[in-house]
C-alpha cells in the first residue's frame, strides 16, 4: 500500500490541506500500546517523540534532540525532518498554508494546549483515517487490573482521593492521564509496555467518591469489590462521553493532558469548565516515606543486577561472541533475579561506538553490532519493581579510551557529582541547577542536547513530571521527597556516546535551613579507566571513592565473590596521588 497517497485521497476527498499525525494515544501518554502506533506505521519511526505533517505535496516529519539521528535512519527521505527545538509543526504548517486551509485532526489525540498553537480551521476527525488504512492494526490490551498494596503505595486510595477532592475548586475533575489515575486509585495494570498503567478515565467528585471508565473485561471479582467498597464505580468506558454529558455542576479540566474531545463535550452539554493543572501531578511527585524507603530498596537490588552485569561483562574476551542485544539481555536475566521485580522499565539503550551517539538508540536484530575491546559502551536501562522504578546509564570503556574519550567522559562526570552534591534554597526550580552540569563541557564549547533529569515514579512511569533539570520548562520547584535523574551526557555523532546517570532525591539539609539538596539511589560505579584524575578536584574525587566504598558496603553482602572481587578491585584501581 501507498500510505502516503492513500491519505492523501482522503484528505482530497474531504477538502483538506493538511492532516495531524502526532505520537500520542487517547491518554496522552509517553508510551503507548502497539495498537496506536499511528505515527510509527505511516512513517516507520520508533522513538517516543514525533510528528508528522502531511499535505498534499509535502511530508514534514518532527522530534526532539535525542531521536534525530534515530530518525534520519528510520523516516523515508521525502519527510523533511526537523528538531522541535528549531521549528515546531504549528510554525512548519503557518510557513506551508494560508489561513483559510483546513487542517485535519483527531481530538482524542491532541490537548487543548496543543490545537491553539495552529491558525487555520481545525476538522476533527472522525474515525481517525489511518485507522481504517491500518488493516492489520493490533487489538487493544486486554490485561487484568491489579491492586498495588499498602504496603508499596505508602498512602490509602481513600485518604488520597479525599484530600484531592476536598481541594478541587469545581465539583468534579477529569483526570485522564493514566499515570494520575493509577496512583489515585493504587492500581496498576500492563496496557503499554514497562509501565504499569491502566488504560481508563476517572471523574473524582469533590467528596472523593468517583467513577472509573475502563474495559470492564480488565477487571476480576476482587478488583470490582475493590472499587465498589471503596467508593468508586466501575463503569464501561464506552460511555464515557454519555456520562460526561450528564454531569452536574462544573467539571475540572487539564487543558495540558486532556484531549480536547472532552472539553468540546463538556461545552456542547452545557456544563461549566475550570481549567487547571491535574491536581494528582504534584502529590505523585512528592514520595511519601513508605515510597522513599522502597526506592533505597529498589536501587540495592536494582545495584546487584548491574555490577553482577559489569563484573560478567569484564570477563567475556568480547571477540564476537557478546553483542548489543546479548548484553540487554544478559543485563535484563540479572535484574529478572530481584526481589520483587516486575519489568524493564524501558527498552535498554545499549549502544557501542557510534550507536553509543545516538541519545536514545534502540538495538534491534538488524542493528545488533558486537561489543569489541577497541571503543565506549553506552548502557542505559532500568527496572520496574513493586518497591520503585529505576532509571540508570553507565559507560564503560570496554578498551584503552583515547585522551579526547577521558576528557569528555571526566567533564561529563565533574558535572554529574555538580548536581549529586547540589545545596541550594527552598524555591528552586530544575532550570537554575541545569547549568551545574553543563558548565564543564561549555569551557570546551561543548553540549548536549537533552535534559539533565527529569522525574521518577514509584512503580510508575519512569519519566514524570512536574520536576526536571532542564534548560526549557523547568520551572517547578524542587521539593523534598521528588526523585529525578542526573544524567549530563556528550555525544560525537558518528563515534561514541557518553551518559552518566543515577536517580537522586532531593532532601532537607540538616544544618542548613530552608535548604535542600540530593541523595543518590542508584548504586553503579563509574568507569575509572576513563577518568582523567588530573581534571579533577581533590572533593569530587573524594566523592568518588565515597560513592564507591558507599557501593561496596551496601551489595557486597548480597554478592558472590566473583562479583565482589571485581567489585573491590575498583577502589584499588584509584590513583594513589589521588
Amino acid at each position: 500500500m501507498d500510505k502516503l497517497k492513500a491519505l492523501r485521497d482522503f484528505m482530497k476527498a474531504e477538502e483538506l490541506a493538511a492532516l495531524l499525525i502526532p505520537r500520542t494515544d487517547e491518554f496522552q501518554g509517553e508510551y503507548i500500546s502497539p495498537y496506536a502506533e499511528r505515527l510509527k506505521w505511516m512513517t516507520g519511526f520508533t522513538g517516543s517523540a514525533g510528528f508528522a505533517v502531511i499535505t498534499q505535496d509535502k511530508a514534514a516529519f518532527f522530534t526532539d534532540g535525542r531521536y534525530t539521528l534515530q530518525a534520519q535512519e528510520e523516516v523515508p527521505v521525502y519527510y523533511e525532518q526537523y528538531d522541535f527545538s528549531h521549528k515546531t509543526p504549528s510554525h512548519w504548517v503557518a510557513e506551508n498554508l494560508s489561513l483559510d486551509e483546513k487542517i485535519g485532526y483527531d481530538p482524542w489525540l491532541f490537548t487543548e494546549a496543543q490545537i491553539q498553537h495552529y491558525k487555520q480551521p481545525l476538522i476533527p476527525l472522525d474515525p481517525n483515517p489511518i485507522d481504517a488504512l491500518w488493516t492489520d492494526r493490533p487489538a487493544p490490551p486486554q490485561d487484568f487490573i491489579q491492586i498495588h498494596p499498602l504496603s508499596y503505595a505508602g498512602e490509602s486510595n481513600e485518604s488520597k482521593r479525599k484530600r484531592i477532592g476536598a481541594a478541587l475548586k469545581a465539583d468534579h475533575v477529569l483526570i485522564t492521564a493514566c499515570d494520575s489515575i493509577a496512583w489515585l486509585l493504587n492500581i496498576r495494570g500492563n496496557d503499554v509496555p514497562h509501565t504499569p498503567l491502566v488504560h481508563s478515565v476517572c471523574v473524582l467528585h469533590r467528596d472523593g467518591t468517583y467513577d472509573l471508565f475502563v474495559d470492564l473485561d480488565k477487571i476480576n471479582g476482587k478488583v470490582f469489590n475493590y472499587f465498589r467498597e471503596g467508593g468508586g464505580r466501575a463503569i464501561d468506558i464506552r460511555q464515557l462521553l454519555t456520562h460526561l454529558k450528564a454531569l452536574k455542576g462544573k467539571c475540572q479540566v487539564d487543558p495540558h493532558t486532556t484531549p480536547v474531545i472532552f472539553s468540546q463535550t463538556l461545552e456542547e452539554a452545557g456544563i461549566p469548565i475550570h481549567r487547571d493543572t491535574d491536581p494528582c501531578i504534584l502529590p505523585k511527585a512528592l514520595k511519601n516515606a513508605v515510597e522513599i524507603q522502597g526506592a533505597f530498596q529498589t536501587h540495592i537490588q536494582d545495584g546487584l543486577a548491574l555490577c553482577r552485569f559489569f563484573a560478567w561483562l569484564d570477563a567475556q574476551p568480547l571477540q564476537g561472541e557478546t553483542s548489543e542485544l546479548s548484553a540487554a539481555h544478559k543485563l535484563a536475566e540479572f535484574r529478572k533475579k530481584g526481589d520483587h521485580f516486575k519489568d524493564l522499565s524501558f527498552e535498554t539503550i545499549s549502544g557501542f561506538g557510534s550507536h553509543g551517539a545516538i541519545v536514545h538508540y534502540r538495538v534491534t536484530p538488524d542493528s545488533d553490532i558486537p561489543l569489541k575491546r577497541d571503543g565506549l559502551y553506552l548502557v542505559d536501562s532500568g527496572g520496574q519493581y513493586l518497591t520503585g522504578t529505576t532509571d540508570v546509564t553507565r559507560t564503560l570503556a570496554l578498551g584503552d579510551p583515547t585522551p579526547e574519550q577521558k576528557d569528555r567522559y571526566t567533564r561529563v562526570l565533574k558535572g554529574h557529582i555538580a548536581i549529586a552534591q547540589a545545596v541550594f534554597p527552598k524555591g528552586t526550580a530544575g532550570i537554575q541547577l541545569d547549568g551545574f552540569a553543563r558548565q564543564f563541557l561549555w569551557q570546551i564549547g561543548c553540549d548536549y542536547t537533552h535534559g539533565t533529569g527529569h522525574g521518577v515514579g514509584s512503580y510508575l512511569g519512569v519519566h514524570e513530571g512536574p520536576q526536571r533539570l532542564s534548560t526549557w520548562a523547568a520551572n517547578e520547584p524542587l521539593r523534598p521527597g521528588m526523585i529525578l535523574s542526573n544524567e549530563p551526557g556528550y555525544y560525537k555523532e558518528n563515534a561514541y556516546g557518553i551518559r552518566l546517570e543515577s536517580l537522586i532525591t532531593v532532601i532537607e539539609k540538616p544544618k542548613c535551613t530552608d535548604f535542600y539538596g540530593f541523595e543518590t539511589l542508584t548504586l553503579a560505579p563509574f568507569d575509572l579507566k576513563l577518568m582523567d584524575f588530573s581534571l579533577l578536584t581533590k572533593a569530587e574525587t573524594s566523592w568518588i571513592k565515597a560513592y564507591h566504598t558507599r557501593i561496596f558496603t551496601t551489595l557486597s553482602p548480597y554478592l558472590d565473590e566473583e562479583t565482589k572481587t571485581w567489585l573491590k578491585k575498583i577502589d584499588s584501581s584509584f590513583p594513589s596521588s589521588s
